[in-house]
């Protein structure tokens, strides 16, 4: 065999030793890389090198790769649990790296896709229609109303006139023309009188229907007024419950009578004005509640915004406010008399009333307290609570509104 051969033949086990080495875990990819380009570079003089030299080069690059594993893990462990601990961590890096890989891609199409539908959401709400239509229904024995509105502001009059008349300006999207939208707006409002009960709905969010309902000046027995998105204003009505819940809309109620109001708001403010009733109830998470008039209970509550109460003449049995964040005024006429309790965690209180009795009263960092009595002409007595965690609390006459 010539000198050629041997040397070709001594090279190619050179290299089939090197991948051994690569695949037992005694040398890293790039060492084997290193030991390659020394062994191609060496070229004919590889041939008349010892193999030994070459195993010695190895078994030292080895050597160093293994004393390198030692250090860093601090095991003896064999080099079967090495390699088998090698592979593993390659799979586990490759299907990390994969599944990062798959994540990046979905949520660049969801992205994608979360694109696409806001500029068809765009598309679709610049794209509507205004479908004006009208409603009437003769008043025979009409006792309860029942309304409700998916989309947009509602004022309820009280007028002389015998009939139900129910005006609507409507909006309708996604739709491309007026007759289409006129069917969709029909399609999806209910308007019906039955066994005394009167129904005025709106059951679709894309579309926003401005509506003024006009009804007869009687005493109802039940009146309702549920909104989703939009504000609800009431003028001259008498029933003996008057239920108002809006989403998101403020409430406006101006000479409201009867035996009972309740009034929800989660954001919006509540104003009512000239009230007669024996017992109103209003709330709302944001926004201030104004109640001005005679009831003989009044219980109002707001999580984020301001309570006033104003009374205006005496009879008021009970009076209990309730704020977060908020201040509470309570103003009350100047014959009352009053047994009282203020509290407030961070604010203060102000009682700017004659002949008030303190009963108790606590004055500490994060809780201000008193409890109180106040003799006045007024021969009932009118129980009065305000409870502030953030807020203060003023008592005061009714001529003394506070802001």
């Amino acid at each position: 065999m010539t000198d050629e051969k041997i040397g070709g033949l001594t090279m190619n086990q050179d290299r089939k030793r090197i991948l051994e080495m690569v695949q037992e875990g005694k040398l890293s990819a790039q060492e084997a890389i290193i030991l390659l380009d020394a062994l191609e570079d060496g070229g004919g003089d590889a041939a008349d090198a010892k193999p030994a030299s070459l195993e010695k080069q190895s078994t030292d690059t080895a050597s160093k790769a293994e004393s390198k594993a030692e250090s860093t893990t601090g095991s003896t462990g064999d080099t079967s649990w090495q390699q088998s601990k090698s592979k593993e961590s390659d799979s586990g890096d490759d299907t990390f790296y994969t599944q990062i890989e798959q994540a990046g891609e979905r949520i660049f199409d969801f992205v994608n896709t979360a694109l696409r539908k806001i500029k068809d959401l765009d598309w679709q709400i610049t794209q509507s229609v205004e479908v004006p239509h009208v409603f009437q229904q003769a008043d025979e024995q009409i006792e309860r109303i029942d309304i409700d509105i998916a989309n947009g502001p509602v004022r309820v009059i009280a007028w002389d006139q015998q009939e139900v008349r129910v005006e609507c300006q409507a909006k309708v999207y996604r739709v491309e023309d007026r007759d289409e939208g006129r069917s969709y707006f029909l399609d999806n409002t209910v308007f019906s009188q039955d066994n005394g009960l009167l129904c005025f709905a709106t059951k679709s969010k894309w579309m926003r229907v401005e509506t003024t309902v006009y009804i007869p000046r009687k005493i109802y027995k039940k009146i309702t007024v549920r909104i989703f998105s939009g504000e609800m204003t009431g003028e001259l009505l008498e029933s003996e419950h008057l239920i108002v819940k809006t989403t998101n809309g403020k409430v406006d109620l101006t000479g409201i009578s009867g035996k009972k109001l309740d009034v929800e708001t989660m954001n919006g403010q509540i104003k009512v004005i000239d009230l007669n009733t024996d017992q109103v109830e209003a709330e709302t998470v944001n926004g201030a509640v104004d109640v001005t008039g005679f009831s003989r209970k009044a219980d109002l509550k707001s999580f984020n915004g301001n309570i006033t109460c104003t009374l205006a003449h005496s009879g008021t049995e009970m009076v209990e406010a309730k704020a977060v964040t908020g201040n509470i005024y309570v103003n009350v006429p100047d014959s009352a008399t009053i047994d009282g309790e203020v509290r407030s965690n961070l604010g203060s209180y102000t009682l700017d009333l004659e002949g008030i009795n303190v009963l108790h009263e606590k004055k500490e960092v994060i809780q201000k307290q008193m409890k109180f009595k106040r003799s006045g002409s007024d021969d009932h007595t009118m129980y009065l609570e305000a409870d502030t965690k953030t807020g203060s609390v003023f008592i005061r006459k009714a001529n003394q509104k506070g802001e």
